[in-house]
């Protein structure tokens, strides 16, 4: 079943020394700095109803100085109504920063701002479809949130000033007046910044010009895709700029544009051509870059991680996982958009999981690596739900080991139940789906592409492992009859009682003495204790349960079940249903026989010596037989089904 993509478009490669910038522990900083990142933002909540308006374009036009903690602008929105007589509007604005005043063309409006809440007043009311702007002029220095929303730094032996923002979730408002929601993204924007003339400014979409006047820098980017309001973002200091590029198979390019520390220039020029690559590869296995027309590119900024600004991720180095999880981040999580802090799997699940995809189809050798060390991160802890229940809790919701690899093993576990050809087309439907394109999701409607795809339901696979918490523990008793059928009991415990069984196929392989040999099987459990009777065609020496990593889950024991020639004695059947008979060596002279269950707790006697035992009334497990004789006793076990 299991399948690499092949691709045919391009020529792979990817160096070693590319290879050997993987890091291990990369999810678990980026979740950690981004958890000290948002810590003090989460106070932020949308009470407030945004569904009167429409933004549809934003034109922000700011002046900074990396060296100064502080920021002044003109933000101008153009809005459509979806009300009649709409009379006022509210934004998001931190009580922290200034706001001078609100007009209208030429007319002023009146407004009040408190608790982070700006209240303007019309002076007409807005009709329902009715287009209409304001603009806001505001100053102040943003206040300090960890990394944040709005910081200054230095960086380089000539300690140069370096500013950048970093918005998600809730920081936009703590720098610029905004709308701050999850329900609707500005279509359109402009951005303009000035700065002193030494400092060049990176932000998202197009660089229109770059203007030197009255010894300042004047750059205008223009962005003409949908964006929500936490991806917006300008990074200023002494950029040093050069691009890769991405040649698409008719005729166009990809621009790639990096902004980087010129004392970084010449080590990210080895680093970041490896983007196109990734890019290429997620061109063919989801569908080509949303922002294709305008470009992707990086901006070095001073953080331990990233942040995937739209079309220009900020970056704070260049290794393979960064580039491959920020890019990933341009299809889930810019284009397509959580509906929800509760879903914030569909943004980081999805690029940590195609970042292992990469990792599969560009650097195979490291694709086994990369699952055992996410399956070892889950089940780490026996507790912890993809689905955050808490969106207060910041450590919650950008959980390393339950948002991040287990959202991305989510994804893993669906491709095993429904195959590639199915998972991958789920996929490209739910990218191309007019409902979340270009706006915002949740888990359903992904989940509802992967229904249709499969044509079955997964409504308890979301029960157990989207909202269930915890992992199976897998167990095995598997025995060999005469004519090679091999007879298997699978059983589970679980680790949080949320989940009762963990209803999975499960990847089973057999192994001959020398390994020469090897089989495969597919058990889908939906009982415990279950026995399965399968036909490798060689006599099996070792079983292992899930050797590829498809599953979050542990191995608790697999014990094959001993033959006559082991201890003297022989059962047959086993498994067995309600009487087993009972074969022994000559010089075996059996005294009395007691069964036990795995604990050690005594189930049954039978005092004097019978061949045949009837077993009826044991419940479905595995026992240990005892057979007492004149020096000692015989243990071998069976499996009552």
């Amino acid at each position: 079943m299991k399948r690499i993509l092949v691709l045919h478009c391009f020529l792979l490669t990817i160096t070693g020394a590319v290879f050997g910038q993987n890091d291990p522990f990369l999810i678990d900083k980026i979740a950690r700095l981004e958890q000290k990142s948002h810590a003090q933002k989460m106070a932020f909540t949308e009470s407030q109803d945004y569904s009167s308006t429409d933004f549809i374009y934003q034109r922000m036009e700011w002046q900074v100085d990396p060296a100064v903690r502080r920021i002044s602008g003109k933000v101008t929105s153009y809005f459509k109504s979806n009300i009649p007589s709409l009379d006022s509007i509210r934004i998001d604005l931190h009580s922290d920063l200034q706001l001078d005043s609100v007009t209208h063309g030429k007319e002023q409006l009146s407004f009040s701002h408190s608790a982070n809440k700006v209240t303007i007043r019309f002076n007409k009311p807005v009709n329902l479809e009715q287009v209409d702007s304001f603009s806001i002029y505001y100053q102040g220095v943003p206040p300090s949130s960890g990394f944040g929303s709005f910081e200054v730094n230095v960086h380089g032996n000539l300690q140069t000033p370096v500013l950048w923002t970093l918005s998600e979730p809730y920081g936009a408002m703590e720098w610029w007046p905004c709308k701050q929601s999850l329900a609707d993204k500005i279509d359109s924007i402009d951005i303009i910044v000035t700065s002193p003339e030494t400092y060049r400014t990176a932000s998202n979409g197009i660089l229109v010009s770059e203007q030197i006047s009255d010894n300042k820098c004047i750059a205008y980017w223009k962005h003409r895709h949908p964006i929500a309001t936490y991806l917006v973002a300008i990074a200023v200091t002494n950029y040093a700029s050069y691009s890769d590029t991405l040649q698409l198979e008719d005729g166009r390019t990809i621009d790639i544009l990096n902004y980087v520390y010129p004392e970084n220039l010449n080590t990210a020029k080895v680093q970041t051509p490896v983007t196109a690559q990734v890019m290429a590869f997620y061109n063919q296995l989801i569908g080509k870059y949303p922002f294709a027309d305008e470009k992707y590119g990086h901006a070095q900024f001073g953080w331990g991680g990233g942040m995937e600004h739209q079309t220009m991720s900020f970056m704070g180095g260049f290794s393979y996982e960064l580039i491959a999880h920020e890019l990933a981040h341009q299809w889930f999580g810019n284009y397509i958009t959580l509906g929800s802090w509760q879903d914030i799997w569909l943004n980081e699940g999805f690029a940590t999981y195609l970042t292992g995809l990469s990792y599969e189809n560009l650097l195979p050798g490291y694709w086994p690596v990369w699952k055992k060390l996410q399956v070892d991160n889950i089940t780490g802890q026996p507790e912890g739900s993809v689905f955050v229940d808490d969106t207060s809790n910041v450590n919650r919701i950008f959980s390393g080991r339950l948002s991040y690899r287990k959202g991305a093993y989510l994804l893993h576990m669906l491709r095993w139940i429904v195959g590639d050809d199915a998972f991958f087309s789920a996929l490209r439907n739910y990218f191309q789906d007019p409902e979340v394109a270009n706006g915002f999701a949740n888990t359903g409607q992904f989940i509802r592409h992967m229904e249709s795809a499969a044509d079955t339901s997964f409504t308890e696979f979301l029960q157990d492992w989207f909202y269930g918490e915890g992992y199976p523990v897998y167990s095995v008793h598997y025995s060999q009859q005469a004519n090679n059928d091999l007879s298997i009991t699978l059983s589970q415990t679980t680790t949080h009682s949320s989940v009762e069984l963990f209803e999975m196929p499960v990847p089973i392989r057999v192994y001959n003495a020398d390994h020469s040999d090897s089989a495969d099987f597919r058990l889908s459990q939906l009982i415990n204790d279950q026995t399965f009777v399968v036909h490798p065609g060689f006599p099996v020496s070792e079983l292992k349960i899930d050797p590829d990593y498809w599953l979050v889950s542990k191995t608790a024991f697999v014990v094959d079940v001993p033959g006559i020639s082991d201890t003297g004695i022989k059962i047959l059947p086993n498994p067995v249903r309600e009487q087993l008979l009972l074969q022994m060596s000559s010089n075996v002279q059996p005294l009395s026989i007691r069964i036990f269950s795995m604990n050690g707790t005594l189930v049954k006697s039978f005092n004097s010596f019978e061949k045949v035992l009837d077993v009826s009334d044991l419940t479905s497990a595995t026992y240990v037989l005892v057979v007492f004789i004149q020096n000692g006793e015989i243990k071998t076990k069976f499996i009552k089904q």
